[in-house]
Formats: structure tokens, C-alpha cells, sequence
């Protein structure tokens, strides 16, 4: 034990003064499991390093490696399952560089084990646009959550000074993107702490709203709104993949795809790619002269074959109390209420205070689940048939947080889509603007004027309940609803090409002739 002690006390003074200058990112800590951990770090040069892992009982266990699996990347990615780690414990690890006094240190704590009764909190968000403060990480960080979920919108592809939207066609510009994310000041603190796992959305891919061989683009024409379909090569979605499989320290669950899942304790978390493979957005809407007809044709899907009968088995056969759907887009099957209003002609193409229109809206909504019912469906009513209890979406992508316990949703959804990026209030303008209470347990701007950057917490409190919160960067709870054990989900018809009645046109066009701020 005493030499252990010296051991640290020892590399702790040489942390506090010497960095190895071949590290260029990390490491960053992954794919965590009761008795496993995935290191990623990039160095500028082959190194050759011994990682040592202390327990909180100071033993002491190490692993020495040389690797340079790609030898233009200097990828160190380290699948660590063989030196005795046990579950629900933490762990410093530090990494000496080629035998010398260049050290990193970092830590993580392993997962409760899927038989233990637990209590334990994780973070989520999506939208972490570069040219904002990641100052929200600040907050994050003082709650020490068991892992950090990032549903997307993360690296950010997009380059607004010439128009070209193939972003990720190669394997060094992957690198690029992930090096940027990983230098982020605050998120880089975090991550010293804090195991992460990611999966993609569409700014992650391509310029926005991508599928599995498309993206929509969406402009207006003066009042007119123009949507178009522009396809791109097969090599973006591969590429996509390749650099999330390269670049992080994913669970590497099924070959060749983003979509996992992990259990932590008496959770599972199901982590869905609602982009790659999903039918074209644009493709529900029908030009019709000057307007469009909404009209979702069969199998539009926002999941292929493949994902949706995975999901629907592993939710079947898990044996985890609480299920974590989590998905890159928002969830709430109610949205359909919005797009209806949006369609109507006398607001199609109406200029709404944004400089937008209603169909232009409606084309923004088309990424979400609600457009893609034969699949939403699909999912609601096997839980619902197969007593599936306990399934609770996250969800992000919307640039706004909200909380819904399942009676507009589907599903209890917590939405927490503004990490870093521009408030879209859009939950407040459905709720204060549309008159809709689709985010029945409030949300920014619902009774508050919190539009600051949020995340969302979970909280799980053993077989009882699991909390679920929208978490502002001051630390400001902004809404909160506690899950009961026993949620089932209702019967789900899903009437893809209903109108709505006279009456509700008329009222949903008083309603957004009401609207007085930006969208």
C-alpha cells in the first residue's frame, strides 16, 4: 500500500509540471461497462506508453501497449478489458509516454453491474455548435454524472463561405472534425472525468437533414417555399460511420453502423441513428402549384428494417427496470398538430416574423418521428402489445429543452436540444403562440423566460423512479417530472393522411395569425 501511495504522490507532481507534447487529443474515456473501458488518444508521433489504473482502494494494475494501428492518425485506441477492473468503482488512469516523466491523468467509474438495484444520474444534449461558449459544460460537470450522452449536431460539417455539403468524405477530414471537438476548453474538463458516448444527427453529416442517401434542402422563392431532394455519394454515410468507429470510443455492438446499446446498473440505453438510414424527409410533400399536399407515402421510415427489428428485440428481451430510447430528433407524436396549422393554404405562404413561411416550417418539421408514423407506430404499439413497461425517450436536435410525460409524446420524453447554439423557442411558441400543450411538464419559455443554454439530467433512483430534468448553464432547474415504474405507452393509431376538421382550421388560423415572436 505505501508504495502505491508513493507511486501517486510521485505522478501527481510530475502531472502538476510536465505534459507530453505528443498528445494532440484525450484521452478520452468510452464504452464503459462494468469491467471495461475504451481510451482514445491521437499523438503526433508513434509513442510507446503504460497506462496504470488506481482503484479507489489503491491497487494499482497496469497495461503497456505500442500501437499505431493508422499510421498517418497516431491513433491510440485502447480496448481495456483484462486488467481486473470491477464494476461500480472508480479509477484514475495515467499514461506515461515512451518511459519518460510525460504524464496524463484522467478517471472514470465503472458501471454498477446489471443485477444491482441502483441509484445514479447521467447528462445529455445535443447542438454544440463550435462558434459558441461551451461554458454549459462548466455546470455539467458539478453534477458528476456517471457519463455524458451527446445526441448529435456535434461536429458541425457545415461551411458557410462556399456551397459545397460533402464534409466527411475522408477519413482526415473525420480526424479534423473530432480533434476540434476534443480541444473544446470546458467539454475537455468534463471529459477528464467523464466517460462519453455520441452518435450522429444530421449537421454531424452532412449541411442538414440528411438521409440515407439525400438531404433536403429547404429555400424561399419570396412567399414560395422550394424543397428540394439532393442526393450524395454512398461514401458519406460510410465515411460517417468510419469516423465515429475511428475517431471514438464507441461500443462497437454491430459492424459497419452508428446504432448500440449499454447497460449501466438497472438501465439500458439504446442509442439510435435516426439519420443514415431513414427515408428522404422531402419526400411527404407534394408540390401542388403554389402549395404543397402532405401526403406521407408507404414505407417512410426514419429507421431501416435492420435498426427497428433490433430495437424492438433488445427492448423485448431486456432485462433493465428502465429503457433509455435516444434519439437524435424529437420524439412527441403530437407534433403532427403543429404541421397541420403550418400546411394550411392560407399559411403556406403566409411571411411569418421569422422571414419564413408555413411550408417552410412544415419541411423543417418533416425530420421529426411523427413524419414517419408507420415507424413511430411500430414502436409504441409493440411496447404497448408486448407490456413493455418503463421506455422513456431522449431526445435532442430541436435547439430548445422541454419535458412531456408521455400523454402528447407517446413516451415521457425529455428534449434537451441547446447545449451551444441559438435558442429556437420552439417549444414556447407551440405552447404561448399555437395555444398546443404538447410539452405537458413545461420546457423554456413555458411559465419562464429561461433560454439560456440547457441540458438534460436523469436521474435514476433504483427500481422506484427515474427524474427527469432541463438543467440551464447557471445551474437553474427549469423544469423537472419524476417517472413512476409502470409506464406503458397507449395504443397508437396512426392515421398518416388526416385532416383536420373545419372548426380546428379555423382556430389553428386565428392562432398563428396570433404569433408575435421569432420562431
Amino acid at each position: 500500500m505505501k508504495k502505491y501511495l508513493l507511486f501517486i504522490i510521485l505522478v501527481n507532481s510530475l502531472f502538476n509540471n510536465l505534459f507530453s507534447q505528443s498528445i494532440i487529443a484525450g484521452p478520452i474515456v468510452g464504452a464503459v461497462t462494468e469491467n471495461s473501458v475504451k481510451i482514445i488518444f491521437m499523438s503526433d508521433m508513434p509513442i510507446k506508453a503504460n497506462l496504470y489504473f488506481i482503484s479507489e482502494e489503491n491497487d494499482t494494475s497496469m497495461l503497456e501497449y505500442y500501437t499505431n494501428r493508422l499510421d498517418k492518425f497516431y491513433l491510440n485506441n485502447v480496448d481495456v478489458s483484462n486488467v481486473g477492473l470491477k464494476s461500480n468503482k472508480k479509477y484514475t488512469f495515467l499514461i506515461q509516454i515512451n518511459n519518460n516523466n510525460s504524464i496524463y491523468k484522467g478517471s472514470f467509474k465503472t458501471y454498477p453491474s446489471s443485477n444491482e438495484t441502483s441509484r445514479f444520474s447521467f447528462t445529455l444534449g445535443s447542438c454544440t455548435e463550435q462558434h459558441y461558449n461551451d461554458s454549459i459544460f462548466v455546470e455539467m460537470q458539478k453534477h458528476k454524472p456517471a457519463f455524458f450522452l451527446h445526441l448529435g449536431d456535434w461536429l458541425y460539417t457545415k461551411n458557410f463561405n462556399e456551397r459545397k455539403f460533402y464534409y466527411t468524405e475522408s477519413l482526415e477530414h473525420q480526424k479534423e472534425l473530432y480533434l476540434k471537438r476534443y480541444e473544446m476548453p470546458n467539454l475537455k474538463k468534463l471529459l477528464q472525468t467523464t466517460p462519453i458516448d455520441f452518435v450522429f444527427d444530421d449537421e454531424d453529416g452532412v449541411y442538414d437533414d440528411f438521409s440515407k442517401s439525400s438531404f433536403t434542402e429547404q429555400k424561399m422563392d419570396g412567399n414560395k417555399t422550394i424543397i428540394n431532394e439532393i442526393p450524395y455519394p454512398d461514401s458519406l454515410r460510410k465515411m460517417a460511420i468510419l469516423g465515429l468507429h475511428t475517431f471514438f470510443p464507441t461500443y462497437n455492438e454491430i459492424e459497419n453502423q452508428a446504432y448500440h446499446s449499454f447497460v449501466c446498473g438497472n438501465a439500458e440505453i439504446f442509442m439510435l441513428d435516426t439519420r443514415s438510414t431513414r427515408s428522404p424527409n422531402s419526400e411527404v410533400f407534394i408540390p401542388n402549384g403554389d402549395y404543397h399536399t402532405y401526403k406521407v407515402p408507404s414505407n417512410h421510415n426514419i429507421l431501416d428494417t435492420a435498426q427497428l427489428n433490433w430495437l424492438l428485440s433488445k427492448l423485448k428481451n431486456s432485462k433493465a427496470q428502465w429503457k433509455f430510447i435516444v434519439s437524435g430528433v424529437t420524439f412527441n407524436k403530437s407534433y403532427k398538430k403543429v404541421l397541420d396549422i403550418t400546411m394550411l393554404k392560407r399559411v403556406q405562404n403566409r411571411k411569418l416574423p421569422n422571414g419564413t413561411t408555413g411550408a417552410y416550417i412544415a419541411a423543417s418539421l418533416s425530420s421529426m418521428w411523427f413524419a414517419f408514423p408507420e415507424t413511430q407506430a411500430a414502436l409504441l404499439n409493440f411496447c404497448h402489445d408486448n407490456q413493455i413497461r418503463n421506455v422513456i425517450v431522449l431526445s435532442g436536435d430541436a435547439h430548445t429543452a422541454a419535458i412531456d410525460d408521455g400523454s402528447n409524446a407517446g413516451f415521457p420524453e425529455l428534449m434537451a436540444g441547446g447545449l451551444a447554439q441559438k435558442n429556437s423557442k420552439l417549444a414556447s411558441i407551440i405552447k404561448n403562440n399555437l395555444q398546443l400543450n404538447l410539452w405537458n411538464q413545461g420546457g423554456q419559455g413555458i411559465g419562464n423566460t429561461n433560454f439560456n443554454d440547457a441540458f438534460g439530467k436523469v436521474e435514476v433512483n433504483g427500481n422506484t423512479s427515474v427524474k427527469l430534468s432541463c438543467i440551464d448553464k447557471y445551474g437553474k432547474e427549469i423544469c423537472s417530472y419524476e417517472v413512476k415504474d409502470g409506464f406503458i405507452p397507449q395504443k397508437y393509431n396512426a392515421k398518416k393522411n388526416k385532416s383536420i376538421s373545419l372548426g380546428d382550421k379555423i382556430k389553428a388560423a386565428k392562432q398563428v395569425l396570433k404569433i408575435k415572436q421569432q420562431l
